[in-house]
């Protein structure tokens, strides 16, 4: 044998034994848990509950829905320009957006049409028009009244006629008592027999905000934030909640320049994981 041929094949075996001694020695790669496993949001720990309406032709954006810590947001419209994990739920806010495609399982119902600077719609021109939006998603949110849906006329009379309904869109603005809204969630449930998704909440509307911005203090709303997060987390029939902001005042998430404020940080802070539901409403509630 060729002194040269000799050489070059002890030079390859020796490079043969060295790669698979390389290859046993590392480590097995680790594949990346596929996203359905990964936490809503991107974050451990946020609760699936927890959302946020994020008003994006306002100039709210990527930084703010990171910022607030949640896994799931809407806009009040049915599309999003945003990329993010945090869940999207479009809305059909009136019947301006009739046309519009939507992506995913869930679309919320008009906002406010019970009001007349929202959605201001009558009873029949909703349910006339109604069809139009449960033809979008699997699961379809109700109209969510300004005001009162057991008390008020509007929403009872919608509801008598039997559309649609999967889960019923509450609105609250009623001041910093956290037994208040409980009742009045509670009352909301027991009348309709639905599953609850809190879309708005807050001590106080954006006006009430603008004319009365230290109405109450900050201990007074980080308390009221405990206790109704509290309660909603471990309610099963209460599928989603979302805090509404308000812009000024201690009902605001964010301060002029985007950042959280004081009572932003404290909802951000709050995201304690929910468990199963176990009670009737579990066997035929929409997936959460």
């Amino acid at each position: 044998m060729p002194s040269g041929y000799r050489f070059s094949l002890i030079a390859a075996l020796l490079l043969t034994s060295l790669a698979a001694g390389l290859h046993a020695a590392a480590p097995a790669l680790v594949t990346e848990p596929a996203a359905a496993k990964i936490e809503p949001g991107g974050r451990p720990h946020v609760s699936h509950k927890k959302g946020v309406g994020l008003a994006e032709r306002r100039g709210l954006g990527i930084a703010q829905l990171e910022a607030i810590n949640v896994a799931w947001y809407y806009n009040w419209g049915p599309t999003t320009k945003l990329h993010t994990r945090a869940q999207f739920v479009p809305m059909i806010w009136s019947t301006k957006s009739l046309d519009a495609k939507v992506a995913g399982e869930y679309v919320l119902g008009y906002n406010e049409p019970n009001h007349p600077k929202q959605a201001n719609l009558s009873v029949r021109e909703a349910l006339e028009t109604w069809p139009r939006i449960t033809m979008k998603a699997k699961y379809v949110g109700s109209p969510a009244m300004a005001g009162n849906p057991v008390k008020g006329e509007w929403f009872p009379a919608f509801m008598r006629a039997n559309p649609k309904v999967d889960f019923v869109t509450v609105h609250w603005y009623g001041g910093v008592d956290a037994k208040r809204f409980i009742k009045y969630v509670e009352a909301v449930h027991e009348k309709y027999g639905k599953p609850i998704w809190v879309t708005e909440f807050a001590p106080q509307t954006v006006a009430s905000s603008a004319a009365q911005p230290n109405k109450y203090t900050q201990r007074q709303v980080d308390q009221f934030i405990d206790a109704t997060i509290r309660w909603l987390e471990k309610t099963s029939y209460v599928q989603r909640y979302a805090w509404h902001h308000s812009y000024t005042g201690t009902s605001a998430l964010f301060d002029e320049t985007g950042k959280l404020t004081a009572t932003g940080r404290k909802y951000a802070a709050a995201h304690a994981v929910s468990k199963k539901p176990k009670n009737r409403d579990a066997a035929r509630s929409p997936p959460q």
